[in-house]
């Protein structure tokens, strides 16, 4: 079995990051970058990814609530 190790959300948005300006370099999209506009790609990205992990926590408390409530209903209330 495989080791998972779990990057820190500064790794992850350094990933997107590089990713998204090599495929612009790739493709010839943009010719020139300013450190302003990486860094500015790098803060944007960690805030959208600290914020989906504190939606995905609201959806999976939303999800066990409603799991909670259909092992408690009767056949006749389901239907």
């Amino acid at each position: 079995m495989a080791k998972v190790s779990k990057l820190s959300d500064e790794d992850v948005a350094l990933t997107i990051v590089e990713l998204y300006f090599e495929e612009i370099a790739r493709f010839g999209l943009k010719r020139s970058l300013n450190l302003d506009a990486i860094i500015n790609s790098y803060y944007y990205t960690l805030s959208r990814i600290e914020k989906k992990e504190k939606e995905l926590g609201a959806v999976v408390k939303a999800v066990e609530f409603e799991e909670q409530k259909i092992v408690t209903e009767t056949k006749a209330e389901l239907i």
